[in-house]
């Protein structure tokens, strides 16, 4: 945790803003965890534009930003002085990270700035792969560089969906308007289950809280009424279910 009179950092942040994540990043030996820890800060810095500027043309202006830095890593430049540029250099680089991944995610983000309601569950299902999926995969590329398979994008994408199913009271009438609860949970499990297997242990961290996703799926059912409920988990239950992963190697 950081000094009460410290500003928060990105790295910091992430156990307000991105709790699963991190619980998981935890799991990994030190320099892995440092090098997840630094991409999923640097995708909260993507994905807080929209929430943070009131002009999609100043949110335009901020994606571009991190372009450009992702272009001075890639290009072998100064990279620019950010907190996260620094470290998202050494871990892209280290890594050996395809760039067209990285542009990719912060594509994907940018359709946040203006998010009209997804036309159908296709869609919905392409938004869920090219930011959560996106982002499972390059984790996926750091903690275990040996694994080769497409189950961390699917994995990914079941957690981008369910991440839809929690939000789903806060879209209904945005993102969300065309479709329909009971269909987004569906596609949910589908997805869950065409990827959920038995992993090497060095890929855990970097996907063990999909694990969580059958238990938001089981949550929302029976009379669980979206509009008037948060779907969530305690704390207990997510720390359970990941270290399940760890011992099982299923997620």
């Amino acid at each position: 945790m950081p000094d009460k009179d410290s500003p928060e950092t990105a790295i910091d942040a992430l156990a307000r803003v991105d709790p699963d994540r991190r619980r998981a990043a935890i799991l990994a030996p030190k320099d892995v965890r440092d090098d997840l820890l630094t991409l999923y800060a640097f995708h909260y810095e993507l994905a807080k534009i929209p929430e943070w500027v009131s002009e999609p043309m100043v949110g335009a202006i901020r994606y571009q930003w991190w372009r450009d830095a992702v272009d001075e890593i890639y290009s072998g430049k100064a990279v620019k002085a950010h907190e996260v540029t620094t470290p998202l250099a050494g871990v892209l680089t280290r890594h050996k990270i395809p760039r067209f991944a990285v542009d990719k995610l912060i594509d994907a983000r940018e359709h946040d700035i203006e998010a009209a309601p997804f036309a159908n569950m296709k869609a919905a299902r392409a938004y869920a792969a090219s930011t959560s999926g996106r982002l499972m995969s390059i984790a996926a590329k750091i903690a275990a560089p040996d694994y080769d398979g497409d189950a961390p994008m699917m994995l990914g994408q079941s957690w981008g969906m369910a991440g839809l199913l929690r939000a789903y009271g806060y879209y209904n009438k945005g993102m969300l308007l065309n479709l329909d609860y009971s269909d987004i949970r569906a596609a949910t499990r589908e997805d869950y289950k065409s990827a959920s297997a038995k992993f090497p242990a060095a890929l855990i961290p970097a996907i063990a809280y999909a694990a969580l996703v059958p238990k938001f799926i089981s949550k929302s059912g029976g009379r669980f009424d979206p509009l008037k409920a948060q779907l969530s988990l305690s704390p207990l239950v997510k720390q359970l279910k990941m270290m399940g992963a760890v011992i099982t190697g299923r997620v």
